[in-house]
């Protein structure tokens, strides 16, 4: 009487590929929210990088006006360049404040859209 065959070959169950596959879907969902994030988390840092840039610009113009002529300015929004545009994405405001004799503190904020905290530059000017 023979002996049954015993089997030499050796493989993977059904079980053993469908784990395999779910923990491969898992990874591949984990790898994409994070490259979601970070395609977001750079769009976020470029355009705050253009907003720091306006900011930048701006504060060097007013520091070229005659000091006695700054003021307060209201809310504007302004393109990437920062040129006055009612389209564009950035809102630049300004805020001059005396906090003493002959001396004014300058405040030049933007704001951009999905932000958590706009650009704020403050210089002082001598009104000399």
């Amino acid at each position: 009487m023979r002996s049954p065959k015993r089997r030499t070959e050796g493989g993977f169950t059904l079980i053993s590929v469908m784990i395999a596959l779910v923990m491969l879907t898992i990874g591949l969902m984990a790898l994409a929210k994070v490259q979601a994030s970070l395609v977001r988390t750079q769009r976020d840092t470029a355009l705050r990088g253009v907003a720091l840039s306006v900011a930048r610009s701006y504060t060097e113009e007013l520091r070229s006006r005659d000091p006695w002529t700054l003021a307060t300015e209201a809310p504007v929004t302004v393109d990437l360049r920062g040129q006055v545009d009612p389209t564009g994405p950035l809102t630049r405001s300004t805020t001059v404040v005396e906090d003493a004799t002959n001396l004014v503190r300058i405040t030049v904020q933007i704001a951009y859209p999905g932000q958590t905290q706009p650009v704020q530059i403050i210089t002082m000017a001598y009104r000399g």
